[in-house]
């Protein structure tokens, strides 16, 4: 297998050897070890991405949506539901983690996030080319978010006039 390093993962095209000279059994083992080294170099690039997104300080949860798939009826036509796909970072156990999660269209309130790492090969595939979108995100979330902090200050700090004004 011919590999490439790029920001310290391997890269490259997988070679698959002639399968007349290979029983069933080594194919499986050999694409079995392909298999676990890619799903391996991928874990460990969303992992990466986890933590450069961690230390932007994310001041609440932000979340991107990055896929609609239009639901039909039963004659084959498109509904106005659909299937939402969303990559986010959310306080998940504690803790700020990258995760996933598919809402349906009317429900948009009705999140079950799950860290990216931990979901389907086909969810990771679909949403790591999205990760990058959330540094966006977080960076107009504390944009929103400075104000908001500001205006309660100020706020508590008026309340706390008013309330030393009346006890002095």
């Amino acid at each position: 297998m011919p590999f490439n390093r790029i920001g310290g993962f391997c890269i490259g095209r997988f070679t698959f050897a002639e399968s007349q000279t290979m029983t069933i059994d080594e194919q499986n083992d050999e694409l079995n070890e392909a298999l676990d080294t890619r799903l391996n170099q991928l874990n460990a690039a969303i992992d990466a991405h986890e933590k450069a997104l961690k230390e932007m300080q994310i001041p609440r949860m932000v979340k991107h949506f990055y896929l609609s798939n239009n639901i039909p009826d039963e004659n084959g036509q498109v509904t106005g539901d659909s299937y939402d796909y969303y990559i986010a970072m959310v306080k998940w156990r504690g803790t700020w983690r990258l995760c996933h999660d598919v809402s349906f269209s009317r429900d948009q309130s009705d999140f079950d996030w799950k860290p990216l790492v931990d979901c389907s090969i086909s969810d990771r595939l679909q949403a790591a080319p999205h990760i990058g979108e959330l540094r966006n995100k977080i960076i107009a979330e504390k944009k929103k978010v400075i104000p908001e902090l500001e205006s309660v200050i100020e706020s508590l700090a008026k309340s706390l006039e008013t309330i030393e004004r009346q006890a002095g």
